[in-house]
C-alpha cells in the first residue's frame, strides 16, 4: 500500500501496523525449505583464488544490494568447503550461468565429486580486476571483493562490491525452482 496517497489524516499508526498472521514459533527448516523451493532463482557459480587457493560452488542466494556503490549480498553455507577459502582470499565472482551450463551447475554443486581443478577445467575461465576466476561463457560475470562478512545461523553472507563485470552473448538463463533446473521464456 501506498501510504503517501492516502488523504491527509486518514493515515494512522494502526495502519502502518500489520495484524499479526503468525505464531512466535519459527517454522521447522523442513517447511522453510518447502517454501523457500517456491522461489525462482538464478544459479551461478562463486569462485575465488588467491592465497588460500582456488575454490568454487554453486549458489542460488545471491541478490543486490544497491547500485550505488555497486553491492551484492552472496550466501554461503558455514560448512562448504569453499567459505573458508573465500574468506581468506577476500575475493570472489558471481557467475550467472545460462541455460546451457547445467553441467557447471552439477559439478560445482558437489554432484559427482569431481575434483576442483577438474571443475575449472570444464569452461573457460579468466579474471579481470581481483583475480577471481570468472567464467568467460557465463550469462553475466561480476568480479567482486569482499566489504562485509556476516556469520548468521548456517550461512555466511558476504556483502561485496563489484569491481568489473563480463557478459557473454545473451542466452536463457539457467534458474532453479521446485527443486529443478529450468529457464525463462518472455511472456
Amino acid at each position: 500500500m501506498d501510504h503517501a496517497a492516502l488523504p491527509a489524516g486518514e493515515l494512522t499508526p494502526h495502519a502502518c501496523r500489520p495484524e499479526r498472521i503468525f505464531t512466535p514459533e519459527p517454522v521447522s527448516a523442513i517447511e522453510f525449505r518447502g517454501a523457500m523451493a517456491k522461489f525462482t532463482t538464478a544459479v551461478s557459480v562463486i569462485a575465488t583464488d588467491g592465497s588460500a587457493g582456488v575454490a568454487g560452488l554453486t549458489c542460488s542466494a545471491v541478490c543486490s544490494i544497491s547500485d550505488t556503490p555497486a553491492t551484492l549480498a552472496v550466501c554461503v553455507h558455514a560448512r562448504s568447503a569453499a567459505n573458508g577459502v573465500i574468506k581468506a582470499n577476500g575475493v570472489l565472482s558471481v557467475n550467472c550461468l545460462h541455460a546451457d551450463q547445467m553441467h557447471l551447475s552439477q559439478a560445482f554443486a558437489g554432484i559427482g565429486k569431481i575434483p576442483m581443478v577438474e571443475r575449472f577445467a570444464m569452461s573457460d575461465w579468466g579474471v579481470l580486476v581481483t583475480g577471481a576466476p570468472c567464467c568467460r561463457d557465463a550469462l553475466v560475470a561480476l568480479d567482486c571483493e569482499i566489504a562485509d562478512v556476516r556469520d548468521v545461523a548456517t550461512h555466511s553472507i558476504f556483502v561485496v562490491r563489484v569491481l568489473a563485470t563480463a557478459e557473454s552473448e545473451n542466452r536463457q538463463p539457467l534458474i532453479y525452482q521446485q527443486r529443478n533446473y529450468a529457464t525463462t521464456r518472455s511472456l
